[in-house]
């Protein structure tokens, strides 16, 4: 008699574990990385447009011959920030094969970069005097019956600026005017009636020339005051320098028309000094005052 044969269990195979998914991790890494990538986008162009905005600003409230700032590293860093943050960003959106994101951005970086780079260029243009001032193509004339004084003004400078104050019990009356070209400036600089009825020439006044220089010339004097004539007319010649305008050399030219004095100032760059051009055009400017009647 047989035996009933007990069954025979046999063991389920074991079924692998499925490894863990890594999409979380992978996947929050790129949006790690668009995120880093937005963020220096938006830093960089911030950067760059307030270093562009910081540079036209310090220009435009800048005297003529002062001192402006171009904030030059805050545009390169801003740029290249912004430039490495969209790399970044169009790699990822382009692997991940969103196309048309890519070509958006793309097409908006390009736009900036136009953008940025005629701002760049304009702002390079306001640094070099690239015609900002409106600059006119005919000769002036400032006529002051007062003083007894006319000039001529070459082309080439802006339209004359000219003032006034009259006379009160403590002021002499002062005449001013000026005209300039973005690197050069000529100004008239006259009291009228403030010379001693001793001053009878103008070689009578070189001491308080002297005293005046010293303390206008803070950056350094040149060539102290001396005797000097151009168009006939006999004048004080000086050169200094003014710490206020490192860049700049500084010129007076101090002349008497009765008991009047009337200061020429020359100024330019400190790279032009002493150039046969520079002296020649000094000499042109130089030859077109003109000694009048004066009214009084």
């Amino acid at each position: 008699m047989k035996q009933p044969q007990e069954p025979v269990f046999e063991p389920m195979p074991e079924t692998p574990a499925e490894p863990e998914s890594p999409a979380p991790e992978s996947a929050g890494q790129p949006a790690a990385s668009l995120a880093e990538a937005k963020k220096n986008i938006l830093a960089g162009l911030l950067w760059c447009v307030g270093g562009l905005a910081f540079s036209f600003i310090s220009y435009y409230f800048t005297e003529a011959g002062g001192r402006y700032v171009i904030a030059t590293g805050a545009v390169l860093w801003g740029a290249w920030q912004a430039i490495t943050g969209l790399y970044i960003w169009l790699k990822i959106k382009y692997s991940a094969g969103e196309y048309t994101a890519f070509r958006r951005m793309l097409a908006a970086a390009v736009c900036t970069a136009l953008l940025i780079g005629y701002l760049t260029v304009l702002s390079t243009q306001l640094v070099n005097g690239g015609g900002e001032l409106p600059l006119l193509d005919t000769e002036q004339t400032y006529d002051c019956p007062d003083l007894g004084l006319r000039i001529r003004i070459p082309a080439g400078y802006t339209a004359v600026e000219e003032a006034a104050e009259p006379e009160t019990d403590s002021t002499y009356a002062r005449y001013t005017m000026y005209v300039l070209d973005g690197e050069w400036e000529f100004n008239i600089d006259a009291l009228q009636n403030a010379l001693s009825p001793d001053a009878e020439s103008v070689t009578d006044i070189s001491d308080y020339c002297q005293s005046r220089d010293s303390a206008y010339y803070d950056g350094g004097i040149i060539k102290a005051s001396r005797p000097f004539s151009s168009n006939g007319i006999d004048m004080l010649r000086s050169e200094g320098r003014r710490t206020e305008y490192p860049g700049f050399v500084f010129t007076t030219y101090d002349l008497k028309q009765g008991q009047s004095l009337i200061t020429v100032g020359i100024s330019y760059p400190a790279n032009e000094y002493g150039k046969t051009g520079t002296l020649q055009r000094i000499e042109e400017l130089l030859q077109g005052i003109e000694l009048t009647e004066s009214a009084e």
